[in-house]
């Protein structure tokens, strides 16, 4: 039988384990569980032992069908008192000494019971980026979710901007677009897509209102779909009725940036570097410092996953991550322009993965 790309992630994180010398590991975001285990219900933790290389899903009476169709390989234990209790009482029976938790995502409630159940423990160590780093780097199967996520948005963008019209609300372009995606497949958006017009648009993450597109005036589109769990995130600015020149050779400043950053991309360079040769340049142009916020991020499960493309990254790419690349500037009551792709880091550089134009004319609607 062909092995499942989860219970290859099991034992990647039981050999983590041992590195790190640790008896158990317990995990509580929903993404974790899923990404070790295929498990697509709720209210569950993962129990991962080490020793016996032996995995648990516990959770209540309401998802053990569920459990058991969605997690093969993995046992279901359904708690009496508290999932919690019943982590602490299965580590207390394997004689767990040392265990791993993800702290960013444990419930302080959950971790106390838990801890008071099992005594015996003498350390709890994080695991976070043990397990994000794992994640960043994808396999086959999830590029081509990922890939899929992103078809979907693309398609309903493309489809919906041949509708936007000068007078329309940036809650009508969001609805619209959030449409497209649902009937072309999308589960959900990947986020709270942001339509945001005219100086609104100086805003990184501004949000839908009543304010209407004027002609002459910008239009910013931030939006991405999720499908399979999956997510894809993309931006374009575009012009209603024509751009003014100023506003055109900053867009294609942007532009540009985006291209040195995506340039960039190939395994071993470090995040930092990506991000400072993007920044370099718009810098040069005299509009660095309308640059507020980091070049972009991974996408995968959740839509912010490791790596970073930041200043502040301790990482270097490597074969598998995706990554947005989203050069931006901001002025102030004036507007914005913020332009985003979706990248893939490959054994021997990048692929772009997004395919929306952003040439000059495919700016105006």
């Amino acid at each position: 039988m062909k092995e499942s790309p989860f219970s290859r992630r099991r034992a990647a994180l039981f050999q983590t384990l041992d590195r790190l010398g640790l008896d158990a590991a317990i995990l509580d975001d929903r993404d974790d569980i899923y990404y070790y285990t295929g498990y697509t219900g709720s209210d569950a933790l993962a129990l991962f032992s080490a020793t016996r290389r032996h995995s648990r899903l516990i959770t209540d009476p309401r998802f053990r069908e569920e459990a058991e169709k969605s997690a093969p390989g993995v046992e279901t234990i359904i708690w009496r008192d508290s999932a919690a209790t019943e982590a602490g009482k299965i580590l207390c029976h394997i004689g767990a000494q040392k265990a791993g938790i993800t702290p960013d995502s444990l419930r302080t409630a959950v971790f106390y019971a838990m801890r008071r159940r099992a005594a015996p423990i003498r350390a709890w160590r994080s695991l976070g980026p043990e397990i994000s780093d794992q994640r960043a780097v994808k396999d086959a199967g999830e590029i081509r979710a990922v890939e899929k996520a992103l078809a979907c948005a693309e398609a309903a963008f493309l489809a919906a901007r041949g509708r936007w019209r000068a007078g329309m609300t940036e809650i009508e372009v969001k609805q619209d677009l959030e449409w497209e995606m649902r009937r072309r497949g999308a589960d959900d958006v990947a986020f709270e897509t942001i339509a945001a017009a005219g100086a609104n648009t100086s805003l990184p993450h501004a949000h839908a209102g009543r304010r209407r597109i004027r002609p002459g005036k910008a239009l910013l589109v931030d939006f991405g779909a999720r499908v399979n769990r999956y997510h894809s995130d993309l931006t374009r600015t575009l012009w209603c009725g024509g751009i003014p020149g100023t506003w055109l050779k900053r867009y294609q400043a942007v532009c540009a940036a985006n291209q040195i950053g995506r340039d960039a991309i190939r395994a071993g360079v470090s995040c930092r570097a990506v991000d400072a040769e993007a920044r370099r340049f718009l810098d040069s142009v005299g509009l660095g410092g309308f640059f507020s916020h980091t070049l972009g991020h991974g996408v995968g499960l959740a839509i912010h996953e490791e790596p970073r493309l930041g200043s502040r990254s301790p990482h270097a790419l490597a074969p598998g991550n995706i990554v947005t690349v989203e050069p931006g500037i901001y002025l102030p009551g004036a507007g914005g322009i913020r332009v985003e792709d979706m990248v893939l880091v490959t054994a021997d550089g990048s692929r772009t993965l997004s395919s929306l134009p952003r040439g000059v004319d495919s700016l105006v609607f």
